[in-house]
């Protein structure tokens, strides 16, 4: 006798496909998506981030060249003005050794005319003392 054929492998295999149907279309595709889209946000997210680097990197290079320049216009200001500094300070002293060279000199004039008029003085006197000691060891008076 010939039994009939068993029909659980072939209601096996129709569950089978019908899980794996199941299963892929409601959970294995859904979760590949979620996973391409998280995969798409993280990459864009990474190339906005190197994007943003690049522009720092650029920011701070042209900061750094500007401060450097700045630096520079500043030591050059510095010493201009250092310079025009020394230079009112040599004319000023400069001005003042002139007035003090000036002063020096007429009070030098005013010294040797006051000596001058001293030495004439002390010649008048000293004539007329010398005549007046003449006289008293004389004990007579002298002409002039």
């Amino acid at each position: 006798m010939i039994t009939p054929p068993d029909l659980s492998l072939i209601f096996i295999m129709l569950c089978f496909w019908a899980v794996f149907f199941v299963v892929s279309s409601q959970i294995v595709k859904p979760l590949g998506r979620v996973l391409d889209e998280r995969e798409a946000l993280s990459r864009g997210a990474r190339q906005r981030l190197e994007e943003a680097r690049s522009a720092l990197q650029a920011a701070m290079a042209r900061t750094e060249n500007e401060l450097a320049a700045a630096s520079v216009e500043a030591t050059r200001e510095r010493a201009s003005m250092r310079a025009e500094g020394e230079a009112t300070r040599r004319a000023r002293l400069d001005a003042a050794r002139e007035r003090s060279q000036q002063t020096l000199a007429r009070l030098g004039q005013d010294l040797d005319q006051a000596s001058a008029e001293a030495r004439a003085g002390l010649r008048a006197s000293t004539e007329h003392l010398a005549r007046e000691l003449a006289s008293r060891l004389l004990g007579r008076g002298l002409r002039a």
